[in-house]
C-alpha cells in the first residue's frame, strides 16, 4: 500500500493523492468472474451426464500401445547417458597456466597434459575424485589466433562447457582489440536508463497472477468451440507434427564436422597422470591450446561416442 502522504506529479504539479483499486483492475475482474462463477456447476452437471453414459461405451487401447511397451527400457537407457562427474578445464587464460607475453596468451599441449596430469595428484584438493574412474579427454590445439578461435567456437556450438563459452567470448574479444582500443565512449551522465522491461510493482505483480490466471480460464472456455471429433482430429495432427519437429531436431544435433584430439583410460588418478605423462600430444608450434579431461565413476558412453 502507499504511504497516506504519497505525491504523484500529475499535470504540471505535485499533488496528494491516497491508494484506491484501480478501476481497470476491477473491471477485469468482475466481467471475468461473471463467466467463471458458473464453472463449477456446469462441470458437475457434465460429469453426471457423462457417468450415466459410462455403460454404452466401450473404449479400446491405442493400436501402438502394446508396440510402444516392448520398448518402454529405452527411458531407463537415456537416463544412463546422463552420470555424474567432473570437467577439469586447461586454456591459456587461466592464472599460472597460461604463459601471457606481449603477442598474446599462450599454451602449449605438452604443458596442456602436463597441468592436467599434475592436478590429478593434488591431494591439497579436497574435491579430488577418488577410486576407479573413466576418463575422457577432449584437446584442440591451434598455431595461430584466429584457427583457435574459430575451433573453439564450432566445439562450443556442439558442447556447451562453461570454461570453453568464456574461451571462445575471450578470443572474439581480443580479436577485436585491435578496433576497439582506438574508440573511446563519451562518458554517461549519472544516473543510468536500465533496459526497458515490464514496470510490475506490487500490487500490480499479484493482479497480473490472480487475475491473469482467471482470464487463462476464460481463455480456455473460449476455445472450446469445436466438437470432441474436430478436437481429436487436430490433437492427431499436433502430435504428428511435434514427433517431426522432435526427429528433425534430434537429427540436427548429428550434423557437425568438428575434429580434435581424443585420450580416453581408465583407473585412480594416479594411473591416469602417468598415462597423461606418457602420451603423445602435439608438437609446441601449435601454441594455443584448449584441453578438458571428463571423470566420472561411471562409464561414459554418450560422451566417448561423440567423437570417434
Amino acid at each position: 500500500m502507499w504511504p497516506s502522504n504519497a505525491f504523484w506529479f500529475i499535470g504540471m504539479t505535485w499533488q496528494v493523492v491516497s491508494h484506491q483499486w484501480p478501476d481497470s483492475a476491477q473491471d477485469i475482474q468482475t466481467q471475468s468472474e461473471a463467466v467463471l462463477s458458473q464453472v463449477a456447476g456446469v462441470m458437475t452437471a457434465s460429469v453426471n451426464r457423462v457417468g450415466g453414459l459410462a455403460g454404452n461405451v466401450s473404449l479400446e487401447r491405442h493400436p501402438l500401445s502394446q508396440s510402444a511397451d516392448a520398448i518402454l527400457s529405452a527411458r531407463s537407457a537415456l537416463e544412463t547417458l546422463l552420470c555424474q562427474g567432473q570437467i577439469l578445464s586447461v586454456h591459456p587464460y587461466q592464472f599460472q597456466v597460461g604463459n601471457a607475453v606481449q603477442s598474446g596468451h599462450h599454451l602449449s599441449p605438452e604443458r596442456a597434459t602436463e597441468i592436467l596430469a599434475n592436478k590429478l595428484l593434488d591431494v591439497n584438493d579436497k574435491h579430488k575424485p577418488t577410486g576407479k574412474l573413466y576418463a575422457e579427454g577432449w584437446m584442440i590445439a591451434e598455431s595461430s589466433l584466429a584457427n583457435f578461435a574459430k575451433s573453439t567456437k564450432a566445439l562450443f556450438d556442439v558442447v556447451n562447457i562453461p570454461e570453453l563459452g568464456m574461451v571462445t567470448r575471450r578470443l572474439a574479444k581480443e580479436q577485436s582489440l585491435q578496433t576497439d582500443k582506438f574508440t573511446q565512449p563519451k562518458a554517461i551522465i549519472q544516473p543510468r536508463f536500465k533496459p526497458q522491461s515490464n514496470l510490475t510493482p506490487e500490487p500490480l505483480r499479484s493482479v497480473l497472477n490472480w487475475q491473469g490466471a482467471q482470464v487463462a480460464q476464460l481463455e480456455s472456455l473460449a476455445a472450446d468451440r469445436q466438437s470432441p471429433v474436430d478436437k481429436l482430429s487436430q490433437l492427431a495432427q499436433k502430435r504428428g507434427l511435434q514427433l517431426q519437429e522432435w526427429q528433425a531436431s534430434i537429427n540436427g544435433l548429428k550434423q557437425s564436422n568438428v575434429e580434435l584430439l581424443k585420450f580416453e583410460a581408465t583407473g585412480t588418478t594416479e594411473v591416469l597422470a602417468t598415462m597423461l605423462k606418457q602420451s603423445q600430444p602435439p608438437s609446441r608450434a601449435n601454441s594455443y591450446t584448449f584441453a578438458s579431461l571428463f571423470l566420472s565413476r561411471e562409464p561414459l558412453t554418450f560422451l566417448s561416442e561423440l567423437f570417434a
